[in-house]
C-alpha cells in the first residue's frame, strides 16, 4: 500500500542560533535558540531522524526499505537543514568523501540553500577566495590577512547558493531569516576562523583547510532562479545533478498537482495543506516513497522537496 512517512526533526542550539525557526514553525524546545533543525539527516550514533510510527531511526529504515528508496547508494544520500543565524557563523568547508571519511569517519557534504524571504534586496554573501596559490592562502591566514584572503560577491537575498566540496564561505544574519539547505548525507565541516570566538564545540581546522580547499576559487557565486507554473504549482528548480542532491520548492494552491518519479521529503515551510488527504503543516516532513505518482495539495502551502538521481 501506497503510504507516506512522517520523518521527526532534530533541533539543534548553536552560539550563532536566532529564534525566527521557533517562530515559523512553532516548535517547543527548551534550547535557548534553535540555530539548526535536521529534517532529514541519516547519520547513524551522529545524527538520524526517527521514523515516527515505525520505531526506528531514519538510516535504518532506509536499510530496511531499499525498494521504497530505489536508488544505488548503500547508505541514504541526502539530507535536509534549515538554520536561522542571529550573527555570523565561521568561515569554514566541507572536505570530499574520501578525506572526511579517513580522518573523521564521516563524509563530507556538497550543499546549496536558499533565503525564506520575498524580499528582493542586494546583499552580501562570502563565497571562495583571493588567494591564487595553496601557499599564499596558508601565509595570509596565518597572518590573519582576512581583507586580502576572503571574498565577498554581491547578489540578491532570494538568490541560490550552490557551495561545492572545498569551497570556502561563511554566513550571517540578524535573526530575520531562514535557509534552508539542501546537501549530500554527510556533516564534517573545518573551520578557518571564527572571529576571535573561542567555542569548545567549534574548534579551528586549519590545516584540514589548507588541504582541503579549493585553489583558485574566485569565480562561485549565487544566482537568480525564476519559478515556472505547472499543474497548479509555482515550481523552483534550484539545482539537480546525479549523485548530489535535487533541491526544489514548490507553492501550492488548492488542486495543484506535482509529480516525481524518484523518492523525495517534502518539508512544509509555509501555510497548511493536506498531500493525498495526509496533513502538513509548517515545520513537518513527510517521506514520499519512489514512484508514488501524482501528490494532490488541497490548500496553500511553502514545500521545499529534496530529492536525489543516481
Amino acid at each position: 500500500m501506497k503510504q507516506f512517512y512522517k520523518i521527526a526533526p532534530i533541533l539543534e542550539e548553536r552560539i550563532w542560533g536566532g529564534q525566527k525557526i521557533r517562530e515559523q514553525f512553532g516548535y517547543e524546545t527548551e534550547l535557548k535558540n534553535i540555530a539548526e533543525v535536521y529534517h532529514v539527516i541519516a547519520i547513524p550514533g551522529h545524527l538520524d531522524n526517527l521514523v515516527e510510527g515505525e520505531g526506528i531511526t531514519l538510516s535504518e529504515f532506509y536499510k530496511k526499505n531499499r525498494e521504497l528508496f530505489d536508488c544505488e547508494p548503500e547508505e541514504l544520500p541526502v539530507r535536509l537543514v534549515t538554520a536561522c543565524a542571529d550573527g555570523k557563523m565561521s568561515f569554514h568547508l566541507h572536505p570530499a568523501d574520501a578525506y572526511g571519511l579517513a580522518h573523521e569517519g564521516m563524509r563530507g557534504k556538497i550543499e546549496g540553500g536558499f533565503a525564506l524571504t520575498d524580499l528582493d534586496t542586494e546583499v552580501e554573501y562570502w563565497m571562495g577566495h583571493q588567494a591564487k596559490t595553496r601557499e599564499e592562502f596558508q601565509e595570509l591566514a596565518e597572518r590573519g590577512d582576512w581583507d586580502q584572503l576572503l571574498r565577498s560577491v554581491k547578489g540578491r537575498l532570494n538568490d541560490y547558493c550552490h557551495t561545492p566540496i572545498g569551497t570556502l564561505h561563511c554566513e550571517s544574519g540578524d535573526g530575520s531569516l531562514i535557509v534552508v539547505a539542501y546537501s549530500t548525507n554527510g556533516d564534517v565541516t573545518y573551520r578557518l576562523w571564527d572571529h576571535g570566538r573561542v567555542d569548545p564545540k567549534r574548534p579551528l581546522n586549519p590545516q584540514a583547510v589548507y588541504d582541503n580547499v579549493n585553489i583558485p576559487d574566485d569565480t562561485i557565486a549565487p544566482y537568480s532562479v525564476e519559478p515556472y507554473e505547472k499543474d497548479g504549482c509555482r515550481v523552483y528548480d534550484y539545482y539537480s545533478k546525479a549523485k548530489e542532491y535535487v533541491g526544489r520548492r514548490i507553492q501550492t494552491r488548492p488542486g495543484a498537482g506535482f509529480e516525481i518519479e524518484e523518492f523525495c521529503f517534502l518539508l512544509c515551510l509555509d501555510g497548511e495543506t493536506r498531500v493525498n488527504g495526509y496533513p502538513l503543516k509548517p515545520g513537518e516532513t513527510i517521506f514520499v516513497p519512489a514512484h508514488f505518482g501524482k501528490l494532490e495539495f488541497d490548500g496553500t502551502a511553502d514545500i521545499s522537496i529534496l530529492s536525489y538521481i543516481d
